[in-house]
């Protein structure tokens, strides 16, 4: 090979030349690798005279081809120059000329022994080589064979030669039946999933290896796919493509497998044996919710247009076809209009049609993480007049005001519109429907007669869109002056009020009067669109005045909401009013009250400190010869909280005054840990909440106020500060004063505690201060006593989709529930849940049997377990996968019939039944995504037809004290009459490289109601937080119990070993990897952001005993150019522009050569091999942490193993106490399955937010 690069040349480096190793021309295998055939034995005959043998005369053929079929055993195949080849590695389909020798047997001999039998000698050339029809001989063993031009031959045994080349076929052959059989049972079974069953599956004794590992996966990754394109190849109409599935599409990417042309002269290789198992049962579903799914997907009929749906086919992006570029020569390239054309055809080049073409194989992307273009919330309407009417007054003059006469009716055209009535409007926009309005008053004025209209929203123009039904609407805050000339008419709105009897409704057929969507309408709630908040309509009391506006009422009181307005003058002095109160959004804030400020409000002397990191080497520093790959890292650090805001800045109100134009505050400022010149080490062993108390004081403006806080000293509290920081949030202590100036720490003084505060207050109103002993005691407990005035009785909850319990736990230490009913089919899960809430009934059933047996009016289930009726659940929650239509694109008919099937339907259809008081749906953040928004859209407007309060929002884990980026969208819902929850606001500051919060639908932008997101009341919470104090435990320990060897060393930590002491840790347990992943994990440097670009390219003996091989660069990449030693960087000839060549894979290597290989298309697999970083977070906790999963960073920090049960756990917020369930792999199944404690726990303090205003009301 010429390995000169004139290009790369650089001017005065002299850049040594590396030689590659030389090949093969006819098998392209490495001359000092390959192995040579021995010899055929003198007896050998050649094929045509072997055939006419008396014992293979036996026609035993085939009928239809007439070709004989034998046996060989103790073959060898090899090349004309008598190297041993492997025949799957694509040779025969590029025409290089393989024989085979051996002993040839009748085709019904089933010994495979060497005793008898024909030898032959340079056999064939094979002109190509199958798998039997049935896959598999009844067992394990593969029916493998060979065609030459004069028979079929079914291989028996190996020569002794060639053994190693016939075992990797066999394994290759054997894996694909595993994941063809994986897949047809798991349809939307993740990657990590699929690691997982070939982990554990057992390989035949026959292969002679111990067990299949994730390296084998990637090794015949091309093999197996190839056989999933050919099982697919087989199925129905019916049936789904398993090619297009997550888990096949994470494989074919992480292998850089190529799907063409290469294999289209070999046989079937796996044909189906059995029917492809269905999506998912038949779901159960209520009138109702099969009313929605029904109407809206009648036909194929684009609802938008009317027109037949005629959607374009995707290109599957990884197939040989679509990778390559056009050919710029045929007819579709000439028309393109980079080629020179007019672009009209519109076609594919001739070279790049895609045999896959509508299976989207690309990689899921997060259209909410592109710049959009955003369509702002819905303005003022835009009217017009109607057209030449008359109109005229009806009734005498109410009254005269400002020179406005008002009316009690006019009379436009033929219709009388008085006061209360509604009427539509003409809209501006050309074919756009008429706007549908309240009259709420009228008069007169010398610019002509007019109306005051309280404009109603067409459920159409909410985020419900398509799926909205045509004769709804919504109250909104909105409303406007017109010309009654504006009116095109009268319509009638009727208020659908609930059923008296609402809650017992479910799958009840209720009747309400008929309504068409013209002149008739109905509306049932009030729609918040910057929130896509759907709530009961506030009740307006009646009012004698004739101008009043109940938008207008709402409206102003929002303005002034959000307006800083000083209560209780105290005093004026220099032109400065004193106030003793402030209040803003509903909030009073007074002096002695503690706030959070805006991080900018001041700064510190002591700048908020960062670990120093140990940085690896530049590129200049790095022997490129030995780490070929460290090029392509960059400067990021995945993972990092480097840029992670600082928490709020705490300070208490010491006075409140004002200007004509806004208020100011003068706070004692508070001091963090981070911001005193403690050490860092020992600021991560302090409590999240401690502060220390100064006499440092600053004037700031109110508009850096963002909250309240309370913040208490330790010697004033009559409980532990555990103790007094459990019961609510927002809570701070502290014990010290620390000086900025000199740096040090002393005792409080008595201004700083309880006692100081009352006579700040006093101070301020002009009181005496007076404080006797007995109102000390009092003030003492005050914070303590009194918390739970408001007695919640606990909601009966049903957990659907349960999984081993992660939203119950946290509604559980939110106070709002205790687990009555779950659901989870999955045996390991639900004995988790089991072990962690035994007060709780759990269903290992299919929840459409469950909800069809208590529709049918049954009470006991199959195995006799009582069946919650209606009335029974008043908490509804679970998180029903939607894996089967997780695409972003619309759907098809197909993927229809597979929604009205789904889990996510029934789920709904378990809403419908119970209605229960609240309702949670959580999912994937993709959810709101998925299939143009439609199923977001058709969750919301079912609920909407419930008659259920809703909404959704998208949440960050990361906010609510997890150290974890988990992004989840949030269904909410609340039964009539009840209050829908907000979103929890964050309590933790977290990286802002997460995600949006916020969320495309359609073209309009909807965020949640959080207003914190710049900051939050506490720091992050990292990996150091999360999992330091936890033992040291070696690759695959397997221990399920073990002792602490500390003390807790964090806040978290002590929160998650809880109050009651245990000296043992359960599940510290990690997945036993494979000698050649455990050198590679012990390889990896332990310094922040490193991973399998960090590993060494050299020779390493493994812990089996063998040794890992170097990987062989023999290409120039045209992207990555070379090294600075003159080395090249590709190892397949792709990187240089041809066709992928099987024969350049390359195993055994400690730099997995599949990573190289496809790193350009893939940001580099940044990642991949990652170790976590102390100070920085996890990626989202997966079903099975693997090296070379999708969240490859799940390395520890110090230790070479891969992260254990307990530190999963951990990182979703479980305490120790909580149990697991299973083999490792299930408990790591059920920790990344989980939906984190701590951030359902911040939902269900919501949640007991509007049971409280409940009990009030």
């Amino acid at each position: 090979r010429d390995v000169s690069d004139k290009e790369n040349e650089k001017p005065g480096i002299k850049v040594e030349v590396k030689k590659s190793s030389m090949k093969c021309r006819e098998c392209r295998q490495l001359l000092d690798d390959v192995a040579i055939f021995g010899g055929d034995v003198d007896q050998a005959e050649e094929e045509f005279v072997l055939l006419t043998h008396e014992s293979l005369s036996l026609f035993v053929g085939n009928e239809e081809t007439g070709r004989p079929q034998h046996k060989i055993t103790d073959f060898t195949v090899y090349d004309k120059s008598t190297h041993l080849c492997p025949f799957d590695a694509g040779l025969i389909e590029k025409n290089v000329e393989l024989y085979f020798s051996g002993l040839v047997k009748p085709i019904y001999d089933e010994d495979p022994g060497v005793g008898t039998g024909i030898p032959g000698k340079r056999l064939g050339p094979i002109n190509e080589w199958f798998t039997a029809a049935q896959g598999f001989d009844g067992g394990e063993k593969a029916l493998v064979g060979f065609s030459s031009a004069f028979a079929d031959y079914f291989l028996m045994e190996p020569s002794h030669a060639y053994a190693p080349l016939w075992a990797s076929i066999q394994e290759k052959i054997h894996m694909s039946k595993i994941v063809i059989e994986f897949l047809s049972d798991v349809p939307d079974a993740d990657y990590e999933d699929l690691v997982n069953r070939i982990q554990t599956s057992v390989p035949p004794p026959t292969l002679g290896v111990a067990k299949f590992t994730e390296d084998s996966l990637l090794r015949h990754a091309q093999f197996v796919v190839e056989q999933v394109e050919s099982y697919d190849n087989a199925r129905s109409d019916e049936e789904d493509s398993l090619l297009g599935t997550t888990c096949v599409r994470d494989l074919i990417h992480l292998a850089g497998v190529t799907l063409g042309k290469r294999r289209v002269a070999r046989r079937s290789a796996v044909v189906k044996e059995k029917a492809m198992k269905a999506s998912s049962t038949k779901a159960t579903t209520t009138r109702l919710v099969a009313e929605v799914m029904e109407k809206f997907f009648g036909g194929t009929v684009d609802v938008t247009t009317g027109n037949k749906i005629r959607r374009r086919s995707n290109r599957c992006g990884v197939c040989e076809a679509c990778l390559k570029p056009e050919c710029g020569k045929c007819t579709s390239c000439k028309d393109m209009v980079k080629f020179g054309g007019g672009g009209k055809l519109k076609q594919t080049c001739i070279d790049r049609r895609c045999p896959n073409l509508g299976l989207d194989l690309m990689e899921d992307s997060d259209p909410d993480d592109k710049d959009e273009k955003v369509k702002p919330s819905p303005s003022k309407m835009k009217v017009i007049k109607a057209g030449k009417v008359t109109t005229s007054w009806v009734g005498e003059a109410l009254y005269e005001e400002g020179g406005k006469v008002y009316y009690p009716g006019v009379r436009v055209g033929g219709d009388v519109i008085e006061g209360g009535e509604c009427v539509s409007v003409k809209n501006k926009d050309e074919g756009g429907l008429p706007y549908i309005g309240r009259v709420v008053y009228m008069w007169g004025e010398s610019g002509g007669k007019m109306v005051h209209v309280d404009w109603f929203m067409r459920a159409a123009d909410t985020i419900l869109q398509e799926t909205s039904q045509p004769d709804e609407l919504l109250i909104i805050d909105e409303c406007d002056d017109l010309s009654v000339e504006c009116i095109a008419g009268k319509v009638d709105v009727s208020h659908r009020v609930p059923h008296q009897n609402w809650s017992f409704m479910g799958g009840v057929e209720e009747q309400h009067p008929t309504t068409d969507g013209v002149s008739s309408f109905y509306y049932q709630k009030m729609y918040v669109p910057e929130f896509a908040r759907f709530v009961d309509p506030p009740s307006n009391e009646p009012t004698d005045d004739p101008d009043f506006c109940p938008s207008c009422v709402r409206i102003n009181e929002g303005k002034m909401r959000q307006v800083a307005v000083g209560k209780n003058e105290l005093k004026r002095e220099n032109g400065k009013i004193f106030y003793e109160f402030v209040c803003k959004d509903g909030v009073e804030y007074g002096v002695g009250d503690s706030v959070y400020l805006s991080v900018e409000t001041y700064s510190f002397k002591s700048k908020n400190k960062h670990k120093k990191q140990v940085l690896p080497k530049s590129l200049d520093e790095i022997d490129e010869d030995e780490y070929p790959e460290f090029y392509r890292k960059g400067g990021y650090v995945k993972g990092s909280n480097l840029e992670v805001a600082e928490p709020f800045r705490i300070g208490r109100i010491n006075e409140i005054f004002g200007g004509k134009k806004s208020i100011s505050l003068v706070v004692t400022k508070f001091y963090r840990p981070e911001n005193t010149n403690k050490p860092l080490k020992s600021n991560s062993y302090c409590d999240l909440n401690l502060l220390y108390w100064s006499n440092d004081k600053v004037e700031v403006d109110f508009s850096f106020v963002e909250g309240k806080c309370e913040v208490e000293c330790e010697l004033d509290l009559s409980v532990t500060v555990a103790e007094y920081s459990r019961k609510a949030a927002n809570r701070f202590y502290f014990s010290e004063v620390y000086n900025e100036e000199d740096g040090t720490f002393t005792v409080p003084p008595s201004t700083a505690r309880r006692s100081g505060v009352e006579l700040l207050k006093q101070k301020a109103k002009g009181v005496k201060p007076k404080l006797t002993k007995m109102n000390k005691m009092m003030k003492k407990d005050e914070t303590i006593v009194g918390e739970d005035e408001t007695k919640i009785p606990k909601l009966r909850s049903l957990d659907v989709f349960s999984g081993c319990g992660g939203l119950s736990e946290g509604f559980h230490q939110a106070g709002i529930a205790e687990p009555s009913y779950a659901i989870e089919l999955w045996e390991p899960a639900a004995q988790a849940y089991r072990l962690n809430n035994p007060g709780a009934t759990v269903f290992t059933e299919d929840c459409n049997v469950l909800l069809e047996m208590v529709m049918n009016g049954e009470e006991r289930s199959k195995c006799g377990q009582r069946l919650p009726q209606k009335g029974d659940v008043e908490l509804l929650c679970g998180g029903p996968p939607c894996q089967g239509f997780s695409g972003m694109n619309r759907f098809n008919s197909r993927e229809y019939s597979r929604f009205k099937n789904s889990l996510v339907v029934s789920y709904l259809s378990y809403c419908d039944y119970y209605r229960p008081r609240f309702f949670l749906l959580e999912n994937v953040r993709n959810f709101v995504s998925f299939k143009n928004c439609m199923v977001l859209k058709l969750s919301l407007a079912a609920l909407l037809r419930m008659g259920y309060q809703c909404t959704f929002g998208v949440l960050q884990a990361g906010h609510y004290g997890v150290s974890q980026t988990r992004r989840r969208a949030i269904i909410l819902a609340a039964a009539p009459g009840e209050q829908l929850p907000l979103y929890p606001e964050p309590l933790h500051t977290f990286s802002t490289r997460g995600g949006s919060l916020s969320a495309q639908v359609g073209d309009t932008r909807y965020t949640n109601n959080i207003k914190w997101s710049t900051s939050a009341p506490y720091r992050t919470i990292t990996v150091h937080d999360a999992m330091s104090d936890l033992p040291k435990i070696p690759n695959g320990h397997a221990k399920l119990e073990m002792p602490y060897t500390g003390e807790p060393l964090t806040h978290f930590q002590r929160m998650m070993r809880g109050k009651d002491y245990q000296g043992v840790v359960r599940d510290h347990i990690c997945k036993d990897m494979s000698p050649l992943v455990a050198a590679r994990m012990a390889l990896i440097p332990l310094i922040p952001g490193s991973d399998w670009r960090d590993l060494p390219n050299k020779p390493h003996k493994l812990s089996d005993g063998t040794t890992a091989k170097v990987l062989r660069y023999e290409y120039h990449d045209k992207k990555q150019g070379r090294s600075s030693t003159g080395g090249m960087r590709g190892v397949c000839s792709c990187a240089e522009g041809r066709a992928c060549d099987a024969m350049d894979r390359q195993f055994n290597t400690l730099i997995p050569w599949c990573l190289p290989h496809t790193g350009n298309r893939h940001n580099n697999w940044a990642g991949l091999y990652g170790r976590l970083c102390w100070d920085g977070f996890f990626s989202t906790t997966v079903t099975n942490p693997e090296p070379m999963g999708k969240q490859g960073r799940v390395l520890h920090p110090q230790q070479h193993r891969v992260v254990s049960v307990r530190e999963c756990a951990r990182s979703q917020g479980f305490p120790d106490s909580y149990r697991f369930f299973g083999s490792i792999l299930d408990k790591h199944r059920e920790v990344g399955n989980a939906v984190p404690p701590p951030m359902s726990k911040a939902i269900g303090l919501q949640i007991k937010k509007s049971l409280e205003w409940k009990v009030q009301q």
